[in-house]
């Protein structure tokens, strides 16, 4: 699953898949500085994330600032002229977060056309932290968000989708969120005998609140976790990077290569590859090569052999900047080739001695 981006625009948080499978949507009114593009952008993600599901909608200030019901008529009214009223009938829960407002008074400002639909769905709610009454369990690090922001706030960064040295970086030279999963594996060896192991999706819930530890650069809960949603993050983390490890030119190069291409010919063709990569991608190849390495000596229990791990992980390393028909009919080039950088990752980063004045003009003007 792509994790949602926490901010979209001032005033619009999307908490993410926090309750199942149901968005959760929390507007910050002092914050909202564009009704107008707050009601556009809501309705574009009522329509594309999770489109026939029900949401909830939390209405609050920052935790410093009260509400008042002036406010809540207001945003009601102004939200009601932008939004479909076939995308109110599927609100779940319109939860109010104010200590100065009483239930009836809110019964009262919804608009009219909405009565019927929200009246049985309002929930007044004095904290933040009593959301968890409604199955919205906000961490420590979303309150204390909810409470420091301003005006000029930054958008908060999603886990997924960074560029891989945006990451904070552990002592191996590999990203600290990385290398907190491949030690999860060298502690429990026996997951890697799972029949199935890295095919397996994880729980979406439970990926998600994986990732807010992560956010928060807690990684010592990772062992609190099945191994599967281990596993989904894992793949997530290096399918949606900005950029993939290796760059898109090296698809495109690889993909045209034949199947029966001489191993010594694809040996120089990675090396040149390598030599070009930053640090913090070499390393980072080496570590999870040699753990798929060690992953397929347990094939015979978990049947996940270097050909397998190859097709479930070449995608994650190797990608095309653009999709078209052309990359899919060389996506099994690309798996047989990134198998051949698995079993022979050591050769590739031989101390990186490859000369760049030394490499043909023909292959430089590919980097």
């Amino acid at each position: 699953m792509q994790q949602q981006k926490c901010y979209v625009i001032p005033g619009l948080l999307n908490a993410g898949l926090l309750n199942g499978n149901q968005p959760i949507y929390i507007f910050i009114l002092n914050q909202i500085q564009d009704m107008k593009e707050v009601s556009l952008k809501m309705n574009s993600y009522l329509q594309t994330v999770n489109a026939f599901h029900p949401y909830t909608w939390v209405i609050c200030n920052q935790q410093t600032l009260q509400l008042e019901i002036s406010e809540v008529k207001q945003f009601l009214n102004q939200f009601c002229k932008n939004i479909p009223l076939q995308q109110f009938q599927r609100i779940d829960k319109l939860i109010i977060i104010s200590d100065t407002i009483q239930l009836q008074q809110l019964i009262n400002v919804i608009p009219s056309a909405w009565s019927t639909i929200l009246t049985n769905k309002i929930h007044l709610v004095l904290r933040l932290n009593q959301l968890i009454n409604h199955n919205i369990e906000l961490t420590q690090y979303q309150v204390e968000f909810l409470s420091r922001i301003n005006n000029t706030y930054q958008e908060e960064i999603p886990f997924y989708g960074r560029d891989i040295s945006e990451y904070p970086l552990a002592n191996t030279g590999v990203p600290e969120c990385l290398e907190a999963i491949l030690q999860y594996y060298d502690r429990h060896d026996d997951y890697l005998k799972k029949q199935g192991v890295f095919r397996i999706s994880g729980s979406v819930q439970q990926e998600q609140k994986l990732i807010q530890q992560f956010q928060i650069r807690n990684y010592s809960v990772i062992d609190d976790y099945d191994p599967d949603v281990v596993s989904t993050v894992f793949k997530n983390l290096l399918c949606q990077l900005k950029k993939p490890i290796f760059p898109f030119e090296m698809y495109d190069i690889l993909k045209e290569t034949q199947i029966n291409t001489s191993k010594e010919k694809l040996l120089e063709m990675f090396q040149v590859f390598f030599a070009y990569m930053p640090e913090v991608n070499r390393k980072t190849t080496k570590r999870i090569a040699e753990l798929l390495f060690h992953v397929a000596d347990y094939e015979s229990e978990n049947l996940m052999g270097l050909n397998n791990l190859s097709i479930v992980f070449a995608p994650c390393f190797l990608r095309p900047e653009q999709t078209n028909l052309s990359d899919l009919q060389g996506a099994k080039i690309v798996v047989h080739h990134f198998n051949l950088l698995v079993q022979n990752v050591e050769f590739f980063l031989q101390e990186f001695r490859i000369n760049r004045n030394s490499i043909p003009q023909k292959v430089q003007h590919l980097i």
